[in-house]
């Protein structure tokens, strides 16, 4: 037997709405892509979304999905892992602790985003 047919699409985070913020996790650094979209060149993560304004209610584990942008905030965090070549970085440290830590991603009223990763 083969590997078997699925239809859909995964789930992808909602926009943050402008003034507000949304925290998650990121999952396995080797699933973080660049794709193309019909909305052109995009950044995609494998997340666990954690809070959400637009999400009613969220399950304390979480819900799993992706989170694809544009942003500058996107750029920054896979050039911070990723080479511009698509080449996973090396690092001198354990980065588990930046990675494994809540992410928060803000909307400023402009509409620009800033991803905080705490230390």
């Amino acid at each position: 037997m083969g590997e078997s047919l699925t239809f859909g699409v995964e789930p992808n985070m909602r926009e943050v709405p402008p003034g507000q913020s949304a925290t998650f996790n990121v999952g396995k650094v080797e699933e973080w892509n660049v794709i193309e979209t019909e909305w052109g060149m995009k950044y995609s993560f494998p997340i666990i979304l954690l809070s959400h304004p637009s999400y009613d209610s969220i399950p304390k584990k979480g819900i799993e999905m992706k989170w694809q942008s544009k942003s500058k905030s996107a750029e920054g965090l896979y050039h911070w892992m990723y080479t511009d070549e698509h080449v996973m970085k090396v690092f001198d440290h354990d980065m588990s602790k930046e990675l494994n830590s809540n992410m928060n991603l803000h909307r400023f009223e402009t509409g620009t985003y800033m991803l905080e990763i705490p230390q």
